[in-house]
């Protein structure tokens, strides 16, 4: 007849699994970070590329253009990807004519967080 397990014993298995998938949530979450990192550095940079891209439109052009789709191809060979995509997470570039504002956006965090770029004043900002 098997011996029946004591409570001491289920109390360490217990401590154990909860040991194991601590220590998985742990190792999840540090993978998840680091990769939303790489991929916020890569969205800067191609936001970077974005302005740079408007600025030889404008110099060319002596206007900053109207939509992203007028930089490609002769100033970028396609519209780089923000950190997340789709019609509500990707680049986004806001023009107002009165009076002249263009703002180049992205979400950096769901659901808050988003950079931006304006380009009337020259410089970064973060939203939310």
């Amino acid at each position: 007849m098997p011996q029946s397990e004591g409570p001491f014993r289920r109390l360490l298995t217990a401590a154990h699994h909860a040991m194991g998938v601590a220590s998985g949530s742990v190792w999840l979450l540090a993978t998840l970070l680091r990769s939303t990192r790489a991929g916020r550095e890569r969205a800067q940079k191609n936001a970077e590329q974005i302005v740079a891209a408007c600025r030889a439109f404008e110099r060319k052009h002596g206007r900053l253009p109207t939509t992203l789709e007028e930089l490609v191809p002769e100033f970028l060979p396609a519209l780089p990807k923000a950190l997340y995509d789709g019609p509500h997470f990707g680049f986004v570039y806001d023009v107002t004519p009165e009076p002249p504002r263009h703002v180049l956006g992205w979400t950096d965090r769901i659901p808050f967080g988003r950079p931006y770029y304006v380009f009337e004043e020259d410089r970064w900002g973060y939203l939310d």
